[in-house]
């Protein structure tokens, strides 16, 4: 491979052809219409193959090689690739990126980038060791919003956040958690997954409370102690509600409501109260608007283009062009495993709402879309989500029904490395 075409146009191979790894393709698209790469390979397995032939006839007449598997990839002579994607299963983030660094590869890692403390530290290591890259797919924090907000804190325009609450409710279906051999678990025989809201669907938005609570522009926090509810209505191991308040080091107190078994898509919604103002954050497509102590106001528009969530792709080929660091590096999304670590710490025991308060109901997918599928909906949880949200308060103490935490306490974080802290009997 030159080097003006290795600086030029990296070459990428994608894990997997169905699910979000049509996204990374269509990332790695955009990135070739600014000469930046080029689709080189996938790994795809036999029954994928079988179930998108029409993508797989496509992919080879464009001259993209197959491979079977990430090892058959990597014990190839395979050539001009510079870097593997991986939109895998959470328990498989780090084993799969430690062997594609140590193979000679740049690797983009989809979020989160583990389910335990101890395995990003193992990345982390293995990242040094190797010297080569690795981005985790957290793409919001890259968002136009995420980055105005970030400068505003970091300059003092804002300044230091003194609390910062989130909320989001997004239905999900039964056939969601059915998806693949993972999805709603807390573990797959000896690997960690910790699925839920907090560490999936919704992890973006926690990620996003953290990179802001930290005034270092390359930063993001770590909360020093976490007291947590967890709540399932689906059928499933882990939780489908999560309900945490953290406080940081700087003093920044967090609050955060998300659930998988309300009725109607609820949020995302953020609320900050920073030093020299206030923020309104409302999704990914709306608008930020912040009041300042001075009473001087500023609306931002959150989308600014439809290929947004692409920009960390394109971040982190700039880094790999650069050789500096991409922006979302393991060492700052250890944040976010760190937290949902101290999550499970904090409520070893999820509590299963009672049937008499679930609904099963037919409706339309949020995602993927014109489907339909089926759901267990909490009554009054749109309600119930807006009341904790307004009031900062946990289900429990809003008189639920079903809501309790007598199996929760604060999970202090100092020093912590492991999870789980104690000896496994779970």
């Amino acid at each position: 491979m030159s080097m003006e075409n290795s600086v030029e146009r990296l070459r990428f191979v994608v894990t997997g052809i169905g699910g979000y790894a049509v996204a990374h393709m269509e990332a790695i698209d955009w990135l070739a219409d600014q000469g930046l790469a080029r689709l080189s390979g996938v790994v795809a397995l036999d029954k994928d193959r079988q179930k998108y032939p029409d993508l797989v006839n496509s992919l080879e007449s464009k001259g993209v090689a197959l491979f079977g598997s990430v090892e058959e990839l990597l014990g190839s002579d395979f050539g001009e690739v510079d870097v593997l994607t991986l939109p895998i299963g959470i328990h498989l983030h780090v084993p799969m990126s430690i062997a594609a660094m140590r193979a000679g590869l740049h690797v983009y890692c989809e979020k989160p980038a583990a389910a335990t403390v101890q395995e990003v530290d193992k990345l982390i290591a293995v990242e040094k060791e190797t010297n080569k890259k690795i981005a985790i797919g957290f793409q919001h924090i890259y968002s136009h919003s995420m980055q105005q907000l970030k400068a505003r804190i970091c300059e003092g325009r804002l300044g230091q956040i003194k609390s910062i609450s989130l909320m989001c409710g997004w239905p999900r279906s039964q056939q969601y958690y059915a998806r693949n051999d993972w999805a709603g678990r807390l573990r797959k025989n000896s690997d960690w997954i910790l699925d839920s809201p907090a560490n999936n669907a919704h992890a973006h938005y926690l990620f996003n409370m953290l990179y802001l609570s930290s005034t270092d522009p390359n930063g993001a926090a770590f909360p020093i102690e976490v007291r947590s509810e967890l709540y399932r209505a689906n059928k499933i191991e882990s939780a489908d509600t999560t309900q945490m308040q953290f406080k940081t080091e700087d003093g920044t107190a967090g609050h955060i409501i998300l659930t998988h078994c309300n009725e109607h898509e609820n949020g995302p919604f953020m609320r900050l109260e920073c030093e020299n103002g206030n923020v309104e954050w409302h999704t990914d497509n709306g608008k930020t608007s912040i009041k300042y102590r001075d009473d001087s106001t500023e609306e931002l528009d959150n989308l600014v283009h439809d290929k947004w969530r692409f920009e960390g792709f394109r971040d982190f080929v700039q880094a790999i062009q650069n050789n500096t660091d991409p922006i979302c590096t393991p060492e700052l999304a250890r944040s976010h495993t760190l937290t949902i670590n101290a999550m499970h710490e904090s409520c070893p025991e999820i509590t299963q709402i009672p049937e008499k308060h679930i609904a099963e109901v037919e409706d339309w997918e949020m995602f993927p879309p014109d489907t339909k599928g089926d759901f267990r909906i909490v009554e009054k949880m749109d309600e119930y989500l807006r009341r904790a949200y307004a009031q900062s308060k946990f289900l429990s103490e809003l008189e639920i029904p079903w809501a309790r935490r007598s199996t929760s306490k604060t999970f202090k974080t100092t020093d912590y490395c492991h999870f789980p802290e104690r000896n496994d009997t779970r």
